[in-house]
């Protein structure tokens, strides 16, 4: 139990007192007076003690911790000193020795000890002179709190220590030195007395009421002190899932929860009682009593007595109860703001504050008479009585049970107030004051939760990938009111879903196929449908081709991934040719090997193969950057098709390591260069009637007509020739219009062809094989024929047969045949640069360049070259000529030599004839049984004689003498035909008497079969 005694309060204000003495115009006598008191100056010795170091220099203890100082001038004897400096202290005076007496300062004579005075502090502080300047340099000084001495004071170098000490040595036998520097100084001391003039002899002990608290009643605890926390990163847009991916330049969104608040709160119910002793009660009794007088005489008289009596009493032990709640902890947290950090975050942090309004207050007194406040102490005037006692003085009874009944009802209850907490603008413990007891205070509410919330969180679009970059999350609590001040802030994590970032990037590559001009004899076969990452395209010289970059295809299955369009995510993408190319409108030249951006919003791009890149395989290389790859290196590593795989052990990217993925897409395409065969025609006929197609007036000068094949050039545009200017050369073909006019047999025909790519060196060739059949005059019957012919030894040679040896020979640099004198001088040029290559070196080095291109042109483009028999044809590289672009044409830094270049082109110069006498028979007749059934003659019935002879060539590239392996076909390729598809061959023509013939591929010339050159002139051959 808790005993507080509360005094009674008999106090008047001195200021009351001061006017009513005014007011009566009396003089005011003062009761008490007060006595001085002080000290003669008493010498303090405090002291600056220097220790020396095992370096050299000096530090000093001081109140306030150590000051150190630099040895002045380094010395290590007994004559070394710290620098001067400024040594701060503080003391406490009164462990220094008192003064013996201390001496009233009105009265010297009166003395009083320190122990019998009031206010005892020490005043003045003073430097001893004799010592300031000399020992010590005195800079400040004052009294604090009235026994603390705070000064301040220079010592050393150039001042006197008053002792000098060796404490030590150091590790160098060195001597280490303590110094004392006395610091003398004085002070005084003052203190007082009060004497009282009128003290109450006799005091009355006055009302008390003493506070009992009996313990504690009820109580209300409650705390909320560890709150659930939870949290997530996610994509703002809800089109990712974060943990499996989500690329950079995307946004997050941050979502935490947790409790408004947290509290802690302990509120006791305080009982107890008051109770009032000393209450002073009085009672005025009237004493009457009558005595009896009996004289001598026997005579009675009576007197009637009367006394007032005032009989007072102190009663005690009256008790009021109360009670009262007082808060024992009352801590209120109010929710700030939650914390996340993941790499994928803005600088991988981020903090969102709570939008909380949480406030509290209280106020706490553990004193009960802050709590309680009973009734004033009553002086009870009990109601005055008299006693009559008749005959003697009656006695004055005890008033105390009167009294303290008179008390118990005069005494009202105890007011109480509570402790006081407030709660968000509620009161929840109320401190209004009431009577005795105080209201029951409220809980603390449940706190509801706190939503945190930030979005439009930008991943930095250069943020490399990374696998379930770990996340953290926290949540912060800041105290709001503490009622004891023992609330601190708190912070509280929780997990937090991981973020891979993810950036996808794919290249799903195409290129055109140029099938439609893929004149290879067996060529790569393709799939069907077209698989770009199995066939092998064709790219054709001197022709655009394509190639497409798109941006999308498919990438992880995962949600916002699939298969889509991802250029968003793309910064970049390339393309590498192994090989020199030229842009679509040939403004841009790329050399092989370089990498060529294309836009990002362009999926397909057109380029142009320029004639001079090498015929061979090549794989085309490309790549797709996304827009958070590495600057350089391997820019983060690189995966075929869609950098799908993560994490990706194969790389190492910081900061995620292994945990990261490839940054660029790269896929490739196998292509094969591919060279042309084109622009067969037939350029001169030696035949008479057809002299004046191609040749003027003079028989020398050629005109511009020649027999193409159809009415199309190269790619199938229109050439510009019409008819009858096509293939074959038949009746009708004549331009003057002789109808019936074909050629006969016996007179040769010119022709010439172009080829574009490898077909430059020694052994490439152009090889022709001729095939013949025979059409009726009316064109209804046409059928093979094998044609023989007699020579010097043999009769009926069958062309085509090993008894075939009739040879043919062919120059090159003819008159009638009119080579460009252009391309006569490249080959000249190029043969005396390359001689080694042509075997020509000897001839050559017997010439400057300029003399054998005119040795060139007048004597070796002149030789006859052997061209073989009728069966077959091969024109060698005799019979060719360069016509591709001169070195000032092209690029320097072209991956063939710009010098080179010019042998590219090619043009190919033949001629052919059918024997003068010759004899037609079916396809595979035995001419052998014939000739054993009747006369073998020219008038047997086995052989054609009416009609036309038709001559078909089939006509194939050999590359490097590979006569096995010949390599693009005019019209037998596997995908096309140059003959029809491109030049515009007409597989019939009707002639001018309304018959129609039905043609084929590779028909040259019409000739007569029963019409020779024989019934003309001499045969311009010799058979």
């Amino acid at each position: 139990m808790l005993q507080i005694k509360k005094g009674a309060i008999f106090i008047v204000p001195f200021f009351a007192i001061i006017i009513f003495w005014l007011n009566i115009g009396g003089s005011l006598s003062v009761s008490a007076e007060r006595k001085e008191y002080i000290s003669e100056k008493i010498p303090i010795h405090p002291a600056v003690h220097w220790w020396q170091e095992d370096e050299g220099d000096f530090k000093a203890q001081n109140f306030y911790g150590e000051v150190p100082a630099e040895n002045s001038d380094g010395r290590r004897d007994e004559l070394a000193r710290p620098v001067q400096t400024s040594v701060p202290n503080k003391l406490d005076l009164k462990t220094y020795p008192m003064p013996e007496v201390l001496y009233n300062v009105k009265d010297k004579s009166d003395t009083k000890t320190p122990s019998e005075l009031k206010g005892l502090e020490a005043l003045d502080p003073e430097w001893d002179e004799g010592f300031n300047g000399d020992y010590y340099i005195g800079e400040r000084k004052k009294i604090v709190d009235g026994h603390w001495l705070e000064f301040s004071v220079i010592t050393g170098a150039g001042l006197q220590p008053t002792e000098v000490k060796v404490y030590g040595h150091n590790l160098d036998g060195l001597p280490k030195l303590h110094l004392k520097y006395d610091v003398r100084m004085y002070i005084v001391w003052k203190g007082y007395t009060d004497d009282d003039d009128d003290k109450d002899p006799d005091p009355v002990e006055a009302c008390s009421i003493e506070f009992l608290l009996e313990g504690d009643g009820a109580s209300q605890k409650g705390s909320l002190i560890q709150p659930s926390p939870s949290g997530s990163i996610s994509s703002d847009s809800g089109e990712f899932d974060v943990v499996q991916g989500i690329p950079s330049s995307e946004y997050l969104r941050a979502d935490a929860q947790s409790e408004e608040y947290l509290y802690e709160q302990d509120f006791v119910q305080k009982t107890g009682k008051t109770v009032f002793n000393n209450v002073n009660a009085s009672k005025e009794f009237t004493l009457t009593w009558t005595t009896s007088k009996t004289d001598s005489k026997g005579n009675v008289t009576y007197t009637d007595h009367e006394e007032t009596v005032t009989k007072k009493v102190a009663v005690s032990g009256i008790e009021r109860p109360f009670s009262y709640w007082e808060i024992i902890k009352y801590n209120i947290w109010k929710l700030t703001h939650s914390e996340f950090t993941n790499y994928a975050l803005p600088g991988e942090f981020l903090r969102i504050d709570a939008m909380t309004n949480v406030s509290a207050n209280g106020k706490h007194s553990d004193n009960v008479e802050d709590h309680v406040f009973p009734p004033e102490c009553p002086d009870i005037e009990l109601p005055p009585e008299t006693i009559d006692g008749g005959s003697s003085k009656p006695s004055v009874p005890d008033i105390t049970d009167e009294a303290k009944a008179a008390a118990e009802a005069e005494i009202g209850e105890n007011e109480v107030e509570n402790d006081s907490a407030e709660f968000k603008g509620s009161v929840i413990m109320d401190d209004t004051r009431t009577t005795t007891d105080g209201p029951t205070p409220s809980d603390v509410p449940p706190p509801g939760m706190i939503q945190m919330t930030a979005r439009g969180l930008l991943i930095d679009p250069l943020k490399t990938n990374y696998w379930q970059s770990p996340s953290t999350g926290k949540v912060f609590y800041q105290p709001v009111f503490s009622i004891d001040g023992s609330a601190s802030a708190k912070d509280f994590p929780f997990d937090v879903n991981p973020v891979t970032v993810h950036t996808p990037v794919v290249i799903y590559s195409r290129a055109s196929d140029d099938k439609e001009h893929d004149q290879r004899i067996k060529p790569p076969l393709r799939s069907t449908p077209p698989n770009p990452d199995q066939d092998r395209h064709a790219f054709i010289l001197d022709r655009p081709f394509t190639v497409s970059l798109p941006t999308g295809g498919q990438h992880r299955n995962i949600p916002g991934y699939g298969n889509r369009d991802y250029s968003k995510y793309i910064k970049m993408k390339q393309v590498m040719f192994p090989f020199d190319v030229y842009t679509a409108t040939k403004q841009a030249f790329y050399p092989a090997n370089t990498w060529i951006s294309v836009p990002v919003d362009m999926e397909t791009v057109e380029f142009f193969l320029p004639v001079w890149v090498p015929e061979k395989q090549y794989t085309i290389q490309f790549r797709a950057f996304a827009i958070n790859a590495l600057p350089s290196g391997d820019f983060g590593g690189s995966e075929h098709h869609a950098n799908i795989t993560i994490p990706n052990p194969a790389f190492n990217v910081p900061p995620a390591g292994s945990l990261s993925a490839a940054h660029v897409a790269i896929d490739s395409i196998q292509v094969d260069v591919v060279g042309r065969l084109y622009d067969f025609h037939v350029t001169d006929i030696s035949d008479y009637n057809w002299k004046s197609v191609f040749r003027q007036g003079d028989g020398l000068t050629p005109t511009t007509n020649s027999y193409w094949v159809g009415l199309n050039g190269i790619d199938g545009a229109k050439r510009g020739n019409s008819n009858p200017f096509v293939l074959p050369v038949r009746h009708g073909s004549h331009p003057n219009g002789f109808q019936n006019v074909a050629v006969k047999t016996g007179y040769k025909f010119k022709f010439d062809m172009k080829t574009k790519g490898d077909m430059e060196s020694i052994n490439d060739a152009i090889r022709i094989k001729p095939t013949f059949y025979h059409v009726t005059s009316d064109g209804k019957k046409r059928q093979a024929v094998d044609i023989y012919y007699h020579d010097d030894n043999n009769y009926f040679v069958k062309i085509g047969s090993d008894k075939d040896k009739t040879y043919r020979t062919v120059s090159l640099n003819e008159t009638m045949r009119s080579v460009p004198k252009n391309e006569i001088t490249n080959n000249a040029l190029h043969y005396y640069n390359f001689a080694d290559r042509f075997n020509l070196k000897e001839t050559t080095s017997q010439y400057y360049e300029t003399a054998f291109a005119r040795y060139y042109v007048k004597h070796m483009s002149k030789e006859p070259v052997q061209t073989g028999p009728y069966g077959w044809q091969i024109q060698n590289w005799k019979l060719r000529t360069y016509r591709g672009p001169l070195a000032n044409q092209v690029p320097s830094n072209t991956m063939v030599p710009p010098k080179e270049i010019v042998t590219k082109e090619q043009t190919w110069y033949g001629e052919y004839s059918l024997p003068a006498k010759l004899y037609v028979v079916p396809k595979n007749s035995n001419i052998q049984e014939a000739g054993r059934v009747g006369m073998l003659n020219e008038n047997h019935p086995l052989f054609l004689k009416d009609g036309y002879i038709i001559v078909n060539f089939d006509i194939e590239t050999i590359n490097e003498g590979d006569l096995n392996n010949p390599y693009l076909s005019y019209y037998k390729a596997h995908y096309m035909s140059q003959w029809t598809n491109m030049e515009g061959f007409k597989n019939s023509f009707v002639d001018g008497y309304g018959n129609t013939f039905n043609l084929q591929e590779g028909d040259v010339i019409f000739y007569h079969a029963d019409q020779s050159s024989l019934d003309d002139f001499k045969s311009s051959v010799t058979h």
